[in-house]
């Protein structure tokens, strides 16, 4: 299986997916954009490779975010993403072939900015992180249909009841 957890930094991906990796044994990988060219290229080539080697391997693997994520940074950082509808669709030719699902984690702007207070993130400032979190619903919209997606709030849900949730939904004992 292929588990694809997203959601702005603090709303809990890390958390959940080294809790599902501890369940499961899965291997997780982080994926981060260097931002040091054109980002639509970093993204278009991370894409492409994303979705070769998960079609290749039919890895039991958890994506600590994924391409997916450029969808709600991309805007608030000033860049145009139309181009992701395509790249994000062609993620079919991956949830046909080798099971995957889509956990979308987000929270309310109040409490990011308790969690930013008590831990600020190490790549975008609060407002960035926000406006993110604002557009990761709008994701749920442009997935493919043979992707199964689960959307949690992490604002009141502890961790250990998120890990719960996602755990029924990929059919965890």
């Amino acid at each position: 299986m292929i588990l694809i957890i997203e959601g702005a930094d603090l709303v809990g991906k890390s958390t959940l997916a080294s809790r599902v990796s501890d369940l499961t044994q899965w291997p997780i990988v982080k994926v981060r954009w260097a931002l040091v060219g054109d980002p639509m290229s970093e993204t278009v080539g991370m894409s492409t490779t994303s979705i070769e080697i998960s079609r290749a391997t039919k890895p039991n693997i958890i994506f600590d975010r994924a391409y997916f994520s450029w969808w709600a940074y991309g805007p608030p950082l000033g860049y145009d993403v139309s181009f992701l509808r395509d790249r994000i669709a062609q993620f079919a030719r991956v949830s046909e072939v080798t099971e995957s699902r889509l956990i979308v984690l987000t929270a309310t702007p109040e409490e990011l900015g308790r969690r930013y207070q008590r831990e600020s993130d190490l790549y975008f400032p609060l407002d960035v992180i926000q406006a993110a979190n604002a557009r990761f619903p709008s994701l749920l919209e442009l997935v493919p249909e043979s992707l199964p997606v689960l959307h949690v709030d992490t604002t009141d849900t502890a961790p250990e009841r998120v890990l719960s949730i996602a755990s029924d939904f990929l059919g965890l004992p």
